[in-house]
């Protein structure tokens, strides 16, 4: 829902939430009305080819939320007891197949994806595949045959051909159906792109007229022509539409086959079976859901590299102009050096002064950072875990954030890097220490207000100070006995108490801080149970990157084996052992880049 309304503000469209009740009562209309049109076409021996209210239960969980299942129960009870004349009592228990199915789906999908729209990733349309065929799909096929056996309206001679048809027929409808319930229920008005390409639409559309009745009508083999119209629909017209046109399409070739018509109807008397109508159906929802993915990956990216070459352009600009002026300056400076000898005791005496109030600006901004770092006083005071912490700046004035804070029982823990280290990085880094007290004295808890209302701080400070400076920066909240986490850094390393070594890429819960000025729709949250004696190791790439004479890195691997080694010692142990390695590592050679580790374990 928060996603939805963040959308529909970012587009200036109009959004008005329904009630838990309306939607419980649209969904169970919707999926009765679903079943119900399906079982007045004519039932061939083969079966039916898909389940339409599957995927629109599926769907409606998505993107309206997993507790609005008592809808699903109540389509799949009507239509039971008035279509299918199933009793009362057994038509309470026969609907909970089909509900418990779709909330294992749902649960899975958003568990595995973090969001409730899996289609704006390639990984998560493959995610959101293999949980629709071979989680919920099962489920309900096998509980609704295993049912259907002991009630005797399925016989065992059948059994394997019932349950083969249920699952796909579950299948074919999610892959379907779902995809455009999300997509139309994500905004409330007609998309502007939609509106644009109207004469882009119309030839999609009178192509897929002209195929689908040599098809269906004519029964012309040429059923796979219809994926290229489909696939510039997904790159040109977006998710509604090409969703929209692949419910027709599917829709249209299994009412024409129901009636006996069309290739498909032909290839079910010759193979006894729907299989090429489920696998043409199956490969166009799976093909389009696959480049619509693709197309909004590459459009995101587009984005952000959109960005950083305007910015790279107005720095090629400024740079044309100094070329162009530096004839007339090099002239004038020729005339004023010979008037400046005169000067030069003066200026030379000024530089000088210079010098001293620049060395003693760095070394109250370096004096600043040591002041706000966590005292050993304070992280005492933390009763359920053992922090141990440590920065040391490449330069007199270091770019890495790391802090500890305390309040109402959350015990919030932050580690980042400024690009670059000196005066610039140094006073970011106390800008965002600022920035993260001040809203968690406020009482900020929704990771998402937090981590964008830092970037915006931070993106608007940096633009007036004209400065290309960003951050990566992670978030940890501890509370009840687990680690909150968004942002995006270093990868996050855990010591299990067997011994065991995670690694965890945080790419996924974030975006650079002060980037751009909106990062809302990048930013999620990772949760992450933490057992007694587990340990928990934040580090900047000063870490991993350092090298030695040999040029060679310190690396994720040996920082992980140092943490294996000595996981079962008290924080501050761990953080010498880890330090000691890498300067051992690093020997005479230039320390290039600030160095910072957090090291946590709960006691």
């Amino acid at each position: 829902m928060e996603r939805v309304r963040a959308i529909a503000k970012l587009c200036k469209l109009p959004y008005r939430s329904l009630t838990w009740r309306q939607d419980v009562i649209m969904l169970a209309i919707a999926y009765f009305l679903g079943g119900w049109l399906v079982l007045q076409m004519p039932q061939s021996q083969y079966g039916s080819p898909f389940w339409p209210p599957v995927g629109i239960a599926l769907g409606a969980l998505l993107s309206r939320g997993i507790d609005r299942w008592l809808g699903i129960y109540l389509g799949a009870f009507l239509i039971s007891v008035l279509i299918n004349k199933v009793p009362f009592l057994l038509a309470l228990i026969t609907s909970s197949s089909p509900t418990i199915g779709c909330i294992i789906s749902a649960a899975l999908i958003t568990r595995f994806t973090h969001n409730s729209y899996p289609f704006d990733r390639l990984r998560h349309v493959l995610i959101f595949i293999i949980i629709s065929l071979f989680t919920g799909t099962i489920y309900q096929s096998v509980t609704g045959n295993v049912m259907g056996l002991v009630l005797g309206f399925t016989q065992r001679e059948t059994l394997l051909n019932s349950l083969i048809n249920w699952w796909a027929g579950d299948s074919i409808g999610i892959l379907v159906f779902t995809p455009l319930i999300i997509s139309w229920t994500r905004l409330r008005t007609v998309s502007k792109l939609l509106v644009s390409r109207k004469y882009e639409i119309l030839f999609v559309v009178l192509a897929l007229f002209v195929i689908l009745l040599l098809c269906l009508i004519k029964s012309q083999p040429i059923e796979y022509l219809i994926l290229p119209p489909l696939l510039w629909s997904a790159f040109r017209l977006g998710d509604r539409a090409t969703s929209l046109l692949v419910a027709i399409v599917a829709t249209a070739a299994a009412t024409v086959t129901a009636y006996e018509i069309g290739v498909f109807f032909k290839s079910a008397q010759v193979n006894e079976s729907l299989v090429l109508l489920q696998l043409f159906i199956g490969v166009i929802s799976i093909t389009t859901m696959t480049v619509l993915s693709i197309v909004t990956e590459n459009q995101t990216a587009n984005q952000i590299i959109s960005k950083q070459v305007q910015i790279t352009q107005d720095a090629l600009t400024k740079l044309d102009h100094l070329n162009k002026n530096l004839e007339k300056i090099v002239e004038e400076r020729t005339l004023e050096i010979k008037q400046a000898n005169l000067e030069i005791t003066k200026l030379n005496h000024k530089l000088k002064a210079d010098n001293i109030r620049m060395s003693s600006e760095l070394e109250i901004t370096r004096r600043l950072q040591n002041m706000i770092l966590p005292t050993p006083i304070e992280l005492e005071q933390i009763k359920e875990l053992d922090i141990a912490g440590i920065m040391e700046p490449a330069d007199e004035v270091g770019g890495d954030y790391y802090d500890v804070l305390f309040h109402h029982s959350i015990t919030k823990i932050g580690i980042g890097d400024v690009t670059g280290h000196g005066l610039e990085s140094g006073v970011i880094m106390i800008m965002v220490q600022t920035a993260i007290r001040t809203l968690m004295l406020h009482g900020e808890t929704d990771q998402t207000k937090f981590l964008t209302t830092i970037n915006q701080t931070i993106y608007e400070n940096v633009k007036r100070m004209q400065s290309d400076r960003n951050l990566s920066l992670i978030l940890l909240d501890y509370y009840n006995n687990t680690l909150s986490l968004s942002g995006q850094h270093e990868s996050v390393i855990i010591a299990r108490q067997n011994g065991t070594i995670e690694e965890i890429d945080t790419d996924p819960y974030g975006f650079p801080i002060g980037l751009t000025d909106d990062i809302s729709e990048f930013i999620s949250e990772l949760k992450i149970p933490l057992s007694r004696g587990e340990v928990v190791v934040l580090y900047t790439d000063g870490i991993v990157e350092a090298i030695n004479s040999q040029k060679q890195q310190y690396g994720i691997d040996r920082l992980k084996r140092i943490v294996g080694q000595n996981y079962h010692k008290t924080s501050a142990q761990i953080r010498e052992s880890i330090i000691t390695d890498l300067h051992e590592h690093i020997g005479d050679y230039k320390i290039f880049d600030d160095i910072t580790l957090v090291v946590i374990k709960r006691k």
